[in-house]
């Protein structure tokens, strides 16, 4: 074995070495997995991108369940009282919209996403929209307050940095938890 050797088969011992003990270092790994195979883990390759996924995770999944439970009760309360013809009761600037992004789905049907309902399409400051739109004849019995409208439309600049892949800091975090806790304390589901 020539010198050159003997030091290339050092620094790949080193290397593997090294490679074994971050691995090992709960510091420098996410505790979590993101497979994107069977056996390829972005936490061995990308590990500080993987743990802020993580965290983010958190104020997704909160923005994830508000968003949909606000589109449910939109259908619902207007789907009770209208059941032929609720969507007619949405502003005009909201439906047109919804069609130019249903125009949208349509190209984009080789994708695995299945058939996707009129309110699955609206955006966060939409859904507000057809509330406030039909504040007195439809909404003002069920949510009551207001203020919850605006609250929660405060959100939406985190909701858009959330969905945007920005880890929120933990104050954010919790504003967004009271704002939902002050809806679900008047609103029940």
């Amino acid at each position: 074995m020539t010198l050159d050797d003997a030091r290339f088969s050092l620094f790949l011992s080193l290397g593997q070495l090294a490679d074994r003990q971050s691995k090992a270092n709960a510091q420098l790994r996410s505790p979590e997995s993101l497979l994107v195979s069977d056996n390829f883990d972005l936490a061995e390759v990308v590990p500080d991108k993987v743990k802020n996924a993580v965290l983010a995770s958190e104020a997704f999944r909160l923005f994830f369940v508000f968003e949909n439970y606000l589109r449910e009760l939109v259908l619902d309360v207007l789907s009770e009282k209208y059941p032929l013809d609720w969507w007619d009761r949405v502003p005009q600037d909201v439906r047109d919209e919804v069609s130019a992004s249903e125009k949208t789905e349509e190209t984009k049907e080789w994708m695995a996403l299945g058939t996707r309902d009129k309110l699955s399409l609206t955006t966060y400051p939409q859904i507000f929209r057809i509330i406030e739109s039909r504040w007195r004849e439809d909404f003002e019995d069920v949510i009551r307050d207001k203020t919850l409208i605006q609250q929660a439309r405060m959100l939406s600049h985190l909701r858009n940095a959330t969905c945007h892949m920005t880890v929120l800091p933990t104050e954010e975090i919790e504003r967004v938890r009271q704002v939902l806790r002050d809806w679900f304390r008047i609103v029940s589901p």
